[in-house]
């Protein structure tokens, strides 16, 4: 999946507050978020097979340089954070039409 895909399922996952309607929905959001400021930052990404796509979820993990990065060496990768999302499929998002996907 490119990024411009990825960013665009972020957009789309936005959800007004006033259709949440679980516990973790703001969670969900804000990670959401987060993975979209990263996406378009141009952090690496990678599609993950663990935990495995599914028909509702799309698991990314992002790779961005932390605080220890800064410390220790931004170049050195192996310093980097990595973290892995989830990010809501095409099709969960149409079935929800644009209500709370969580």
């Amino acid at each position: 999946m490119k990024r411009e895909q990825l960013i665009d399922l972020c957009w789309r996952g936005v959800v007004p507050v006033d259709h949440w309607y679980n516990r973790d929905s703001a969670d969900a959001q804000k990670q959401l978020g987060e993975a979209l400021a990263l996406l378009r930052a141009g952090c690496g990404y990678r599609l993950t097979t663990d935990p495995k796509q599914t028909d509702q979820t799309i698991w990314v993990e992002i790779e961005y340089p932390g605080f220890y990065a800064f410390e220790d060496g931004r170049h050195d990768r192996s310093a980097w954070d990595r973290t892995l999302f989830y990010i809501p499929t095409v099709e969960r998002l149409e079935k929800r039409e644009g209500k709370d996907w969580y």
